[in-house]
């Protein structure tokens, strides 16, 4: 630990040092060279009886920890529920043909997502049991941890009951959590169609309004097929959820169903 915050504290000071020599021997530094395998000859100011250390490893592995406990806040963060937290599609057990093209989709969703925001909603639909949840939660966990995406798993319900708790509260209101909900670089919305009819609705609508003009994407899930939608969600927030939108369709038995008649 010694080592290596005196190796941080001497990339900011080899960079001055270099416009500075005659700072090198105030400070009882002194010019040494060596070679990196990774890097190459370098040369850097050490201390006496120091060997010279690159400084292009140390502010990689710099990067590289600060990303990693970037991933790791967002995984914290992210709101997936813990029985989902290590999801993967391959944990999916096989079922049918139908099945394994939706798995597909989904995974090509995904590699396009990592390279481009502007990929487009999924919306997720099918019986209860299907694996809904498992491979957006599967999605977002990919995201977050080969591109450190920010994502947030919420329901329609909770979106309410956030926005709720924050009436009267010292800097939140309702306008504010909502565009935190529509700010999201990716935003999973379960149980999209259970709500009680009023507030939680509207709430939805102004999620789904604000992402859509910003053109940021959101995974909707839903046991509902697209009319029944319409009916409870209406035809203007159903028409943004699938403007350019990767259409899932979950007709696959339930997994607990099948679970049970094989025991």
């Amino acid at each position: 630990m010694v080592m290596l915050m005196e190796g941080l504290a001497m990339t900011g000071l080899n960079s001055a040092l270099q416009y500075m020599p005659a700072m090198v021997g105030k400070l009882g530094l002194s010019s040494a060279k060596g070679v990196c395998q990774q890097h190459g000859e370098f040369e850097s100011a050490v201390m006496p009886g120091r060997l010279p250390v690159c400084m292009r490893c140390i502010a990689e592995k710099e990067r590289a920890e600060s990303l990693a406990g970037r991933r790791q806040a967002l995984l914290l963060g992210c709101g997936v529920p813990r029985r989902y937290r290590e999801a993967k599609f391959r944990d999916l057990l096989p079922v049918c043909e139908e099945q394994q093209q939706v798995i597909e989709a989904f995974k090509g969703w995904v590699a396009r997502a990592g390279r481009d925001r502007d990929v487009g909603n999924v919306v997720v639909l099918g019986a209860t049991g299907t694996g809904k949840t498992h491979m957006a939660c599967a999605a977002a966990l990919n995201l977050i941890g080969r591109c450190g995406l920010g994502v947030c798993y919420t329901t329609t319900a909770r979106i309410k009951e956030e926005v709720c708790a924050a009436w009267g509260m010292m800097g939140r209101d309702e306008s504010s959590e909502l565009r935190r909900f529509a700010s999201y670089p990716l935003l999973i919305i379960d149980e999209v169609d259970v709500f009680d009819q009023g507030p939680a609705l509207r709430m939805l609508n102004s999620v789904i309004d604000r992402r859509s003009a910003d053109g940021l994407p959101t995974i909707f899930i839903s046991n509902q097929d697209r009319d029944r939608l319409v009916e409870l969600v209406g035809v203007r927030a159903v028409s943004r959820m699938l403007e350019r939108a990767l259409t899932l369709q979950c007709g696959w038995e339930d997994y607990r169903l099948r679970a049970l008649k094989g025991a």
